[in-house]
């Protein structure tokens, strides 16, 4: 330890310590403010969002990300953790777009640690934020999409028709209801969409509307169940000669047809529920008007 002359309020010469290891003094980040658990925190996190009234989607997947941290530091306080344990946490994630996802479910937790008290600052915020390159959407081709609608079994139709002719989000389709659907006025309800407060009504294309129809089955849940969804998924995959699914591929797909077809990008942000600004970055890919009008004559 070094001893430092300051000048005191009173106008005293005063001495302070300035540390030269990484010892914290208590009140500082890391230090003492309270001697809580991070299993008690994480619990205390997760019925805080919960009585929010977050959708269980999110608060699953938070409460798995945020259990997985914890199983590797069980036994420490929250007040305990630096952002230095937290960086070496992250190393382990070559993808830096999973490392991103981490840092900002774990800067969640300390966040809310803040706020209760339990810690001064949220040691997240002194890590470098992760740069992201995002590649260009990858969309279905006219033949492509007319292939997996021909080979795709009933059961999971209706899925892929408002995934890939609707662009409605693979999340909001596994939670809509045949009673969501009005085949007359050529609409679908999404009740539960990405901000829980905000409703959208979705309208369909002709070719869409035709699809439904022919279902024989309307009633009860549009799609089955995650794991047979999941299992087709991987059919489908293979099918389509990918080595893994491409990330809202079928969305992707939807925002560019509608958008040859249309021409319109503040009417198709809207229909999907998101910003133009992220609709032109992030799912459009240029097709032509002839391409175009071969994917909406699909049958």
């Amino acid at each position: 330890m070094n001893w430092l002359p300051i000048e005191c309020y009173n106008k005293n010469r005063c001495l302070i310590m300035q540390a030269t290891t990484r010892f914290r003094l208590p009140g500082t980040t890391g230090g003492y403010l309270g001697k809580v658990k991070l299993k008690q925190v994480i619990q205390e996190l997760l019925t805080a969002k919960k009585i929010a009234n977050r959708r269980n989607y999110y608060l699953q997947s938070l409460e798995g990300y945020l259990n997985r941290f914890a199983a590797k530091h069980e036994h420490q306080q929250i007040n305990e953790i630096t952002e230095w344990e937290i960086e070496q946490w992250l190393t382990q994630f070559p993808n830096p777009s999973s490392r991103q996802t981490w840092l900002n479910r774990l800067s969640t937790l300390f966040a809310f640690a803040v706020r209760r008290g339990y810690i001064r600052e949220n040691p997240c915020a002194r890590i470098e934020r992760i740069s992201i390159e995002r590649k260009p959407p990858s969309i279905l081709t006219v033949d492509q999409a007319r292939q997996l609608l021909d080979w795709c079994p009933q059961l999971f139709r209706p899925y892929l028709v408002l995934a890939m002719f609707a662009g409605i989000r693979p999340q909001e389709v596994e939670r809509l209801n045949w009673s969501d659907a009005n085949l007359d006025t050529k609409t679908v309800k999404i009740n539960v969409p990405k901000v829980q407060s905000h409703r959208r009504i979705v309208p369909l294309e002709s070719v869409a509307v035709e699809l439904l129809t022919a279902h024989p089955i309307k009633a009860g849940p549009i799609c089955p169940s995650k794991g047979a969804l999941r299992g087709w998924k991987r059919r489908a995959r293979k099918f389509l000669g990918y080595d893994k699914w491409p990330k809202d591929i079928l969305r992707h797909t939807a925002a560019s047809y509608l958008l040859a077809l249309h021409d319109n990008v503040d009417k198709i942000a809207k229909d999907l529920g998101n910003s133009p600004k992220i609709l032109l970055n992030h799912y459009h890919e240029p097709v032509t008007k002839e391409a175009a009008a071969l994917f909406w004559a699909i049958r």
